[in-house]
Parts: structure tokens; C-alpha cells; sequence
């Protein structure tokens, strides 16, 4: 059982208080005593877990077992569903899962919540990232918490659904019949303007250069989304060599000068310290891609993104900047791999690839500030050996 962490009595959201290992263990022994009870929660394919009133774990299944990776139930007890599945910020609140300040948009901890107080069957959609390497980090669950009286005791039985696969398709369906299609309709246009009408030389010159860009949009679509699968499967090789870090940045700013993203809106290229770093250029062009594409589409239309990049004593940063300021709430789901703020289905890629490129395969460390007068500001921090 994992201890509290100064004043139990303090949270930023759920309650912290646990209950003592006597009341756990008594409580474990009254769900396990009941033979209907018991028998169904191994029954169940899905992974469950059975929490005490304090949201502490008292029983599981072996699918949840398996998540958490352990041998024996017994070493689950009193811990709660975050700590179990690794959630990164477990420790972050004084009682640990449920009272730091990233819980208060955990779905899981809102169903239980939810489900305590009406004491109905309650459902939430959960995204969690983890400490764990599988599935790059991420999990999409679906989480329905329903309370179950045992004689003179309510017991929270929490089953768990793992649908990352279903939410990784439809980020693919909304890049193929989305983004691709878009990009490709915008190929066909151009080709078939070349085609079947006159030009003068310059306004040729400049389909062409258009033609030259989307067609590299596509390609570069289809990539990204293929190296992100590759990531989180753990696969993903790196091609690491001596790179500039001015050149990056040229590289970055002249993909998205034209991109569709960019119109109405200024892209700024700051300075840029004139050293190599050793890295793999292609991922770090990639990330860097991403933070300024989501820049650009939170940049309101006239006003501007900037690009620049610091040189620090052992280390490089790579700063990304728009004007707009995230609400809290967003800020504490950016990194999560489904969560958008563009609303439709599917979407929400970009920064977990990010976190995920960026602190996986490269070594570095991303995080933002989002506050009034600077705005938001996106840092990539690699080591410079």
C-alpha cells in the first residue's frame, strides 16, 4: 500500500483520506467470502477492479493483473487505480491518485466519484498516460463504475475497456479521409489547372512550386503517421547524425510557410545558435513540425508564430510561441493522446507524438507556459554532449 504524502486531509480534488490495513483487509475478505460475487469477477474478460470507499483497490481479475503488471492481487492491496496502472501522476497530489491537479479531468476518478455519490452504474471515457512502454505510453479507456452491496458494505466495482484501438482509427480514418483527401484534392486542382488552361510564365512557375508542396504534404502525412505507429510499438529506429540547428528550423519554417495552416498568419524564424547537435533530424523536424502546425492553428488570423531556438550549457531549446492562452482545463489534457481542442472525432495526435518522440527516442524533454501577455509557448530541450 503506497502511504500518503503529507496531509492526508489535503487534495486537489478527490478526498486523500485511505482507509488502515485492517479495514482493507477485512473489507478484501468480506468481497472474496461472497461466492456470486468473487465468481463473476474473474468471470469477466475485461480487466476489473473492486475499491473500497476510499477508492482503494480490496480485489481484481487477472486481466487487471495483467496491466498492472503484478503475480498477486495481494500486492494491490490498498492501492488505487492510477498508482496500479503507473498514470504519470500518480504521485502528483498530496493522497496520491485522484488529489493532485491533473485528476480533475481523469475520467476514471469522475466515474468513481459520480458512481459514490448516486450510487448508480456511471461511465466515463478515460485517457491515461502512463509510465509504462506499451502503446507509447497512452491509454484509451472506456471506465463504468457500478456499486455493488456486499451485507452491510458498498463495494465500487470498476471494469475497464481498452479502446486505444478504436480511438487510433479514427485518428488515422480523420488523416486518410480528412487531411489526405483535402491535400489531394488540392493536387488534382492544381494538375488539372496546368493541364487545360493557359499560364503566363510566372503564374505556371508558381502552380508548379504549389503542385511541389502538396504533393510533399501528402507524402509527409502518410510518414508521420506511420512513424508514429512504429514509435509506439516501441520499433521505431533512430538515424542519428551531426545536425544544425539553424538548418532544422530553415527546414520547418519553409514546410509550413505554404501549408493551408499558415494562411492569414505570419511565420516568424527567430535566431538560432550556429551549432550542431547530434540527433536524429528527421524526428526532431517531425516534432518540431507538429508544435508549429498547432501553433498556426491556434494563431488568430493576422497575427503571428514564432520560431527560435537557445543555446543553454549543455543542452539546446527549441521554442515554439503563438499568442493565444490555453485554458487550465486544456492544459492539464495536452500531452493526452486523444484529447483535441478542434472538436469532431478522432483528432488530438500532434503533442503526444511530440511527448512521445521527444522524451522517448531523443532524449529530450518537452513542456509549455501558457499565461498573459506571452501567450503559449511550446519548449524542446535536447542534450548537446
Amino acid at each position: 500500500m503506497e502511504p500518503n504524502a503529507g496531509d492526508p486531509a489535503t487534495t486537489y480534488f478527490a478526498p486523500a483520506e485511505r482507509a488502515t490495513e485492517e479495514e482493507l483487509r477485512t473489507a478484501r475478505d468480506q468481497f472474496l467470502s461472497n461466492r456470486i460475487a468473487s465468481t463473476v469477477l474473474e468471470g469477466v474478460p475485461d480487466p476489473v477492479i473492486v475499491l473500497n470507499r476510499e477508492r482503494q483497490i480490496v480485489a481484481c481479475n487477472s486481466s487487471f493483473l495483467g496491466i498492472a503488471g503484478k503475480a498477486d492481487a495481494e500486492e494491490l492491496l490498498g492501492v488505487r487505480p492510477g498508482e496500479a496502472a503507473y498514470c504519470l501522476y500518480r504521485g502528483e497530489g498530496p493522497g496520491g491518485c485522484g488529489t493532485g491537479e491533473h485528476c480533475v479531468e481523469c475520467g476514471a476518478v469522475n466515474a468513481i466519484l459520480a458512481c459514490l455519490e448516486s450510487g448508480q452504474p456511471v461511465t466515463r471515457e478515460c485517457r491515461l498516460q502512463t509510465a509504462g512502454e506499451a502503446d507509447g505510453g497512452a491509454l484509451d479507456l472506456m471506465v463504468r463504475a457500478s456499486i455493488v452491496p456486499i451485507e452491510d458494505r458498498d463495494f465500487v466495482v470498476v471494469a475497464l475497456r481498452d479502446i486505444s484501438g478504436e480511438k487510433r482509427r479514427r485518428v488515422l480514418e480523420r488523416v486518410f479521409f480528412h487531411d489526405v483527401l483535402n491535400t489531394a484534392t488540392g493536387i488534382y486542382s492544381l494538375a488539372w489547372l496546368l493541364n487545360d488552361t493557359e499560364q503566363d510564365v510566372e503564374e505556371e512557375a508558381e502552380a508548379k512550386q504549389d503542385l511541389l508542396h502538396l504533393s510533399q504534404q501528402i507524402s509527409d502525412e502518410i510518414a508521420a503517421q506511420r512513424q508514429l505507429l512504429a514509435a509506439e510499438r516501441g520499433e521505431l529506429k533512430l538515424k542519428v547524425s551531426e545536425v544544425s540547428v539553424s538548418e532544422v528550423l530553415d527546414k520547418v519554417i519553409a514546410a509550413y510557410r505554404r501549408h493551408n495552416v499558415a494562411r492569414g498568419r505570419e511565420l516568424q524564424l527567430g535566431p538560432a545558435p550556429a551549432v550542431s547537435i547530434e540527433t536524429d533530424a528527421t524526428l526532431l523536424q517531425r516534432v518540431l513540425g507538429n508544435l508549429v502546425k498547432n501553433a498556426l492553428e491556434a494563431t488568430p488570423e493576422g497575427g503571428a508564430t514564432r520560431v527560435w531556438a537557445e543555446e543553454h550549457p549543455g543542452e539546446i531549446i527549441f521554442r515554439v510561441a503563438n499568442p493565444a492562452v490555453m485554458p487550465e482545463s486544456i492544459q492539464r489534457q495536452v500531452f493526452q493522446r486523444s484529447f483535441t481542442t478542434k472538436g469532431g472525432t478522432g483528432r488530438g495526435i500532434g503533442t503526444h507524438s511530440v511527448k512521445l518522440f521527444t522524451e522517448r527516442y531523443l532524449g529530450g524533454k518537452v513542456d509549455f507556459t501558457s499565461t498573459e501577455p506571452d501567450g503559449t509557448v511550446f519548449s524542446v530541450t535536447l542534450p548537446r554532449p
